[in-house]
């Protein structure tokens, strides 16, 4: 009988020896699938042990051939450098558009610079663009400053924790790390977005209008309210919905409050009931959720979709333990399993961890489950609201 060959207890599944020939792996390096399992399992490790991680991301000119037996030239003399250069922990592997990775654990960004800098120019092919991404971010988005070039212009994106490096040692701003791991929306899920945002914004154009009166006749401004919110790989997006305080409203209140929900572990309780910046019929409208409908709008622009976690404001986000930017693996939605789960009466942490689990259990059934539950939902917190208000006016006054 034929005996099975050895294989080490401590190897990953996922993560195969590499091959020497040209065969499933293209130059013998980790194809985009195990790659990418790599990059995400090195991106959680890292968030928990608060370590850093880097990539290096080649967007070299060649391509390989259609043909297994026919290779570029150029791509297979920098895999062979890259071989050379990289340390035994170091993976390296294809990611989409025939671009070659290099991913660096316990790895800050001087530390992948020097790795560039070793590679010294050679061979030709690394006169490409290269991307320098460090998991977490070296500084927040807020305080990120892009460096000065001669012709004054900043990188394509802007992001913060990225860098690019060409022939003539030019930094500049490139892709954050998460942005780098964001995965293809799956096809049934666009499709429901589509299909729900198109058929709502039809149905829903009777209930817009009159809304936009009702707003333009007790607060004068816009009838919309946009807003810079963190969706889908950290990228920003203009948030939209119906206006619902009056304008030049002073937000160091928000701010301050979504600061101490954030860092404590009490209910993510709402500021509508005292808050007097909300215009007459705005409670209303809030509790109804009435004002998030415009965002049917981002949902058809494929910035939020139906069923997602809620895209969170810029400054919510500065605040976030590196855990909690797992949330921005997935597109962001209308409504979401923690709405449906609680709400307000769950903590940050426990809307964190929802936002993940959906993540890993998402599909079709569970996205029509959290649609339909959310209109009970709903219902039940206009309920709540009613009750509230009542005990209020009932209440007898001090004496």
């Amino acid at each position: 009988m034929k005996s099975k060959p050895f294989v080490p207890r401590s190897r990953l599944w996922w993560k195969p020896a590499f091959r020497s020939s040209f065969g499933e792996h293209e130059f013998g390096i980790y194809p985009e699938g195990t790659f990418r399992r790599l990059l995400e399992y090195e991106k959680q490790r890292s968030d928990r042990l608060g370590q850093t991680v880097s990539l290096v991301v080649f967007s070299v000119e060649a391509r390989v051939a259609r043909s297994r037996e026919a290779v570029q030239p150029g791509v297979a003399e920098l895999v062979a450098v890259l071989k050379r250069r990289v340390r035994k922990t170091d993976s390296l592997g294809w990611l989409e558009n025939g671009r070659v990775a290099v991913l660096l654990p316990l790895t800050d960004a001087e530390g992948a610079r020097a790795f560039v800098q070793a590679l010294g120019g050679e061979p030709a092919g690394l006169c490409g663009p290269i991307q320098i991404s460090t998991h977490p971010h070296e500084l927040s988005r807020e305080h990120a400053q892009p460096p000065n070039r001669d012709n004054g212009e900043a990188g394509d994106n802007g992001e913060a924790g990225a860098y690019e490096h060409g022939c003539v040692d030019e930094v500049v701003p490139g892709l954050a790390f998460e942005q780098v791991l964001v995965r293809p929306i799956p096809g049934w899920k666009r499709a429901l977005d589509l299909f729900g945002a198109v058929t709502g914004l039809i149905v829903l154009a009777p209930l817009f209008l009159f809304v936009a009166l009702h707003i333009k006749l007790v607060s004068p401004g816009p009838v919309f309210f946009t807003q810079p919110r963190v969706g889908l790989g950290a990228r920003e997006f203009r948030f939209i919905k119906f206006r619902t305080m009056h304008v030049n409203t002073d937000q160091g209140f928000h701010t301050q409050h979504a600061s101490a929900f954030i860092r404590t572990n009490t209910p993510m309780e709402k500021l509508d009931e005292h808050d007097p910046r909300i215009f007459f019929g705005g409670r209303l409208l809030r509790v109804l959720c009435i004002d998030e409908l415009p965002q049917l709008y981002n949902v058809l622009r494929g910035e939020m979709s139906l069923v997602g976690p809620r895209p969170c404001i810029p400054y919510e986000a500065a605040e976030y333990q590196r855990w909690h930017r797992h949330r921005f693996s997935i597109l962001p939605g209308l409504t979401g399993l923690w709405q449906v789960s609680g709400k307000n009466k769950l903590s940050f942490a426990e809307m964190i961890r929802l936002d993940i689990q959906y993540e890993k259990t998402m599909s079709p059934k569970l996205d029509l489950v959290i649609i339909l539950r959310t209109f009970p939902t709903i219902a039940m917190l206009l309920v709540e609201a009613a009750g509230r208000k009542l005990s209020r006016i009932r209440k007898p006054p001090d004496v």
